[in-house]
């Protein structure tokens, strides 16, 4: 009897291992494709990286570029984490002493109290989500300098202690990093972040004056999107270079844009794009698509990764 419970435990344990085993990437990316194909809304492309190898599925023709929408932000995050590391700011620098001769003298003095950190988790202390969302506003509707624009606004909460989630902190954030480093971000991303991790095609959105908006506007390839998660999913290496500390790393995961979720992290764009990284599976999504719901098309794969 005894051997006869063996047998079936060692049976059982056997079947489960089995069903464990993740299954090839190639297949998951059919998994995927066939869950997108019975959404509403278009798939256009997903990649998956897994063990560091990347895997690109067109889903649906469409250009080789896509707007990433608020995807966008984790790469203004990105910029402010090697300038920090860089010892060129830490977030918990004021901002007020990089913009002395952009305030007008009525600004609202709790401007001086505005941190980098406050920036980056929407505790700038705006009372609206709607500023400068150029993806469902004309950006005419703005002033030339959005700089002055947003110097120019009463600020409702004290910084730091309410999060409205807004496109202006991530286009101050822009405009930091032309101010810590003296050229414009696109620039600064290109030698830092895109040259180094061999980037193909890519174009960000900018304001009248020419800064980068930083929190949407960046078109982008969807395997290039996913090297993104790739960087931050090893701690801030890229094919063997250090381009971010872990430190940094460590202390954006769930707090700077990449937050929790299905066991990982990831950011989402308003059109649902998404960028989902899980370090234990070591696996990196990225989906480009318009009206679609990524998070279902991930859990559905999960399981198998």
């Amino acid at each position: 009897m005894k051997r006869t419970a063996s047998i079936l435990v060692g049976l059982g344990c056997a079947i489960l291992e089995g069903m464990a085993q993740p299954l090839p990437p190639e297949q998951v990316l059919n998994h995927m494709e066939a869950v997108a194909k019975e959404q509403q809304g278009c798939v256009y492309d997903i990649c998956l990286i897994k063990n560091g190898v990347s895997h690109l599925r067109h889903v649906t023709p469409s250009s080789n570029c896509h707007n990433t929408y608020s995807v966008a932000k984790v790469f203004v995050v990105t910029a402010i984490g090697i300038l920090q590391d860089r010892h060129m700011l830490s977030v918990d620098d004021k901002i007020h002493p990089l913009f002395k001769e952009q305030f007008p003298p009525d600004a609202d003095p709790r401007w001086k109290e505005v941190t980098i950190r406050h920036l980056l988790t929407h505790r700038t202390g705006f009372a609206s989500k709607d500023n400068l969302d150029i993806d469902a506003q004309r950006m005419t509707d703005y002033p030339e300098d959005h700089l002055k624009h947003a110097f120019s606004l009463k600020l409702t909460y004290e910084p730091g202690t309410k999060s409205v989630y807004t496109d202006l902190s991530f286009y101050l954030l822009s405009r930091v990093v032309t101010a810590v480093s003296g050229e414009k971000m696109d620039a600064f991303l290109r030698r830092e972040l895109f040259r180094p991790m061999a980037f193909r095609e890519y174009a960000l959105s900018t304001c009248p004056l020419g800064y980068p908006i930083g929190a949407t506007g960046f078109y982008i390839t969807t395997e290039d999107m996913a090297k993104l998660g790739q960087l931050y999913l090893q701690k801030g290496m890229f094919n063997g270079q250090r381009i971010l500390s872990e430190a940094f790393v460590n202390q954006a995961l769930g707090t700077f844009e990449l937050h929790q979720t299905m066991g990982g992290y990831g950011k989402g764009g308003m059109w649902g794009q998404f960028l989902y990284f899980n370090i234990d599976k070591n696996v990196v999504i990225a989906i480009h698509g318009f009206d679609i719901s990524p998070v279902d098309l991930i859990r559905h794969v999960l399981d198998e990764l």
